[in-house]
């Protein structure tokens, strides 16, 4: 039997997702004796709450020595996993891997993985189908938990900031009141791996919550800003509500409760902005808007359509929803540093056609060719400003430069042809988001 080992030492919440993808995708591991090597902290964290484990699952890398592995994949942020991976005996390897000091990505969506350590404001993609479609995981049919008739109802307490206490108290008295033959519990008090799909929680989005409703369980959940995919279940069907900054309450609260225990087809209302998860086979989980958007809802759309194309997804049809003011004017703020990003590209682009010529001639330029070197740094320096400024820009921008940092050239002909064709992709895409940001300005409202 083939050997896979998959490296996950990262935060209980990523080991979660981890096993949850694994578990769901089983019969594509059916052909591998699997080792999963995660951290002790996450792996006390799990065996504690007594969830389903892995079977081949293991915290000590000392292990792995003498083992050969047909199949390694890194799915860990960890740095010190880089070199880990670099060291494993394995005839096919993807993911992060650290050899000789130098950081190698084979595959693109490992590439898009390292993204995440910047903390980007919003998940776009979620982050079982980044798992999923680094392992090779493509459009399996699944048998998706339906969310029958709601029996018990869980209750998570928010920050005071977003929902004052008395606001939380009043709202689980009303439901009692409404709601009489429904009991209610605080999130702690339930049993997370029992069978869970008569169950509605209400709160934040919380890794208990997610574990609730990945067990079956609907969720609405509550944030004082949109966030994407972060913590929200893979599963469809749970509301997702941003206040945009502003505080909640339990008026505001209880219509969506109700429409949600009803299975009401009418529209929902709401004075805050709200999502539902949805699902494509092919693509993954994503968010569709109900209403009003918050700021960066519309940045998250033309990630979703810049990412499906850039990784190599099907097509996408997103309706992009209408903008308000201060969405538009963030949408220019942005758009106006894209195009001085472009600019840049084109500077380095020059000096790169240059180092090029220089390399091919007999008689090269070596200060010359040190000139446009600089050149490159000092533009690598200013993007990296602005990735740090504009954080809804800084994905596309670290992707990049991870791909840059992939080039295998011996020679410097080769390494000034490999650069040149990674800038030329780079400035595709660049060019590709300000098209999104220019179409989204101008007709405000389009299907892309």
């Amino acid at each position: 039997m083939k050997k896979l080992l998959i490296i996950q030492q990262d935060d209980p919440y990523f080991l979660f997702e981890t096993i949850a993808v694994l578990e769901k995708y089983q019969s594509a591991f059916k052909a591998f004796e699997t080792t999963l090597l995660v951290s002790e902290v996450s792996y006390r964290r799990i065996t504690t709450d007594q969830l389903p484990l892995f079977s081949g699952i293991t915290t000590e890398p000392a292990t792995l020595t003498g083992q050969h592995f047909d199949l390694s994949v890194n799915l860990s942020l960890l740095e010190a996993s880089w070199d880990l991976h670099g060291s494993v005996d394995s005839n096919i390897k993807l993911g992060a891997q650290r050899i000789n000091g130098q950081l190698l990505v084979p595959d693109l969506w490992s590439s898009y993985l390292l993204t995440l350590k910047a903390k980007a404001p919003f998940l776009t993609f979620h982050l079982q189908d980044i798992y999923r479609n680094i392992l090779g995981i493509k459009g399996l049919p699944l048998m998706e938990t339906r969310h029958t008739s709601i029996k018990q109802i869980a209750f998570g307490f928010c920050s005071t900031e977003l929902f004052p206490s008395g606001e939380q108290e009043l709202l689980i008295t009303e439901l009692a009141a409404q709601f009489p033959n429904t009991p209610i519990q605080e999130i702690s008090e339930i049993d997370l791996v029992s069978d869970l799909s008569h169950t509605m929680y209400i709160g934040p989005a919380t890794f208990e919550a997610l574990r609730l409703c990945q067990a079956g369980g609907k969720g609405i959940y509550l944030s004082s800003h949109f966030q994407g995919l972060n913590l929200l279940p893979c599963s469809e069907g749970h509301l997702y509500l941003s206040s945009k900054g502003r505080q909640l309450k339990a008026s505001e609260i209880l219509p969506l409760v109700r429409h949600e225990l009803s299975h009401s087809k009418e529209p929902l209302s709401s004075p805050h902005s709200l999502y539902r998860v949805e699902k494509d086979q092919l693509f993954g989980a994503y968010l569709k808007s109900l209403n009003g958007s918050d700021d960066n809802f519309p940045f998250y759309q033309a990630h979703v359509v810049l990412w499906s194309f850039l990784l190599d997804l099907h097509e996408i049809n997103v309706e992009v929803t209408r903008c308000n003011e201060h969405q538009l004017q963030l949408l220019r703020a942005n758009h106006q540093v894209l195009s001085k990003v472009l600019r840049l590209q084109d500077y380095a682009m020059a000096s790169i056609d240059a180092i090029y010529q220089e390399s091919r001639s007999t008689t090269a330029n070596r200060e010359k060719i040190d000139g446009h070197i600089s050149n490159l740094l000092e533009i690598d320096r200013l993007t990296d400003q602005i990735a740090s400024s504009f954080s809804l820009l800084r994905p596309v921008l670290d992707f990049y430069r991870i791909r840059r940092g992939q080039n295998d050239g011996l020679t410097l002909l080769e390494q000034s042809q490999k650069s040149f064709l990674t800038y030329s992709e780079e400035q595709q895409a660049l060019r590709a988001l300000e098209e999104l940001f220019s179409v989204t300005l101008s007709k405000n409202e389009v299907n892309i």
